[in-house]
């Protein structure tokens, strides 16, 4: 590494530092350490946030990463809609919009909400996108996206990056949900339940997404009755149950605990689920499963009897939780993934500069 990215390494490990401090842990001179800030500070990366604390003389000025050096965007793509938020290199939230979207153009659609966002935030872009797909993103292209399956077509995936960029990030959209759920040092396991049903896993910050990225394809499990679990766990199954459109569940589902799920008619969705929670408690010994999406996201109070029931079948149960923002999830999970490439990318640019060489 040379002082410039062994400057913002630190400041991003370690968070907010003072110029003497850096050389000090770093082991530069001051002079190299303060040349190379005021270069970075020149140029927007870093930026001076106010004085330290001292004990003698002067408090020092801490310098840290500018976030706002660079605009990411992550983006969850869905039946009906697009939804895009935008951020900062931390990660951190700017704001998050919905976008109508039936069929067709996706980069296009995605392209203008881009542009829409960026403009209200008085900024001329984004640097990295992350997407969230409903479907597995393997080997340039989309498969098993029951729910769009017009992302299965070849040379979508290719007609995205023409769009949007080469720096478009491609997963799917339950393991980016995961992933804004996630714990250091923790196994997690999300479970998604709206237009269809998921599950994604991650230990501690790193995204599990298996061989070929199929792990979590739990919905591709039968039942013994000539169906499969999503059949059972989407909106489109409970609907079935209830006997209602899929339009009118979803405005059912509106209120934070629907009384709807109460109805003995909606069984069945909860023993498919039962049967998911256990497979997944045993099979992979979880420290947390999470449920969320559009229906799972309001089975908050359902959790007590979900738990009753793990207890009274498996020797060992995890911690059982809702989602704590089941609407935003993928999109935040997909800036998380955006922030994470876009520093990367930020050190590796650092490194082709010219620098001046590291120095005691």
């Amino acid at each position: 590494m040379n002082t410039a990215q062994q400057i913002l390494s630190h400041l991003l490990t370690c968070g907010p530092a003072s110029r003497a401090e850096l050389a000090r842990k770093l082991l530069l001179s001051k002079p190299t350490t303060s040349a190379v800030i005021e270069q970075l500070i020149s140029r927007g990366v870093l930026a001076e946030i106010g004085q330290g604390h001292s004990t003698v003389g002067r408090p020092p000025m801490l310098i840290t990463l500018n976030a706002r050096h660079r605009l990411i965007a992550g983006v969850e793509v869905d039946a009906g809609r697009v939804q895009v938020a935008l951020g900062d290199l931390r990660g951190v939230t700017i704001d998050v919009r919905d976008y109508p979207w039936a069929s067709g153009q996706l980069g296009r659609h995605i392209r203008a909400a881009l542009d829409d966002l960026a403009a209200r935030h008085a900024t001329s872009g984004v640097h990295t996108v992350a997407l969230g797909l409903p479907g597995v993103v393997e080997a340039g292209r989309v498969r098993y996206a029951p729910n769009l399956p017009e992302l299965e077509t070849p040379g979508v995936l290719q007609e995205l990056r023409d769009e949007l960029g080469e720096a478009t990030l491609l997963y799917n959209d339950v393991n980016l949900a995961a992933v804004s759920e996630a714990r250091h040092d923790e196994l997690l396991v999300y479970v998604a339940i709206g237009s269809g049903f998921g599950v994604g896993v991650t230990h501690g910050k790193t995204l599990l997404s298996g061989h070929r990225g199929r792990a979590g394809e739990l919905g591709y499990l039968p039942t013994g009755v000539g169906t499969t679990l999503e059949d059972l766990l989407s909106e489109r199954g409970l609907a079935r149950l209830l006997g209602l459109h899929t339009e009118q569940l979803t405005e059912q589902l509106l209120p934070s605990e629907p009384v709807i799920l109460q109805r003995p008619a909606a069984q069945p969705f909860f023993e498919g689920l039962t049967l998911a929670l256990q497979v997944l408690s045993v099979t992979l010994d979880p420290a947390r499963i999470v449920i969320g999406g559009r229906v799972g996201g309001r089975l908050f109070a359902h959790l007590p009897a979900l738990r009753r029931q793990l207890e009274a079948t498996l020797p060992f149960v995890p911690d059982l939780t809702v989602a704590a923002d089941a609407e935003r999830a993928v999109s935040l999970g997909a800036l998380r993934m955006a922030a994470k490439h876009d520093v990367q990318d930020l050190l590796h640019a650092l490194g082709t500069r010219d620098q001046r060489p590291v120095s005691a």
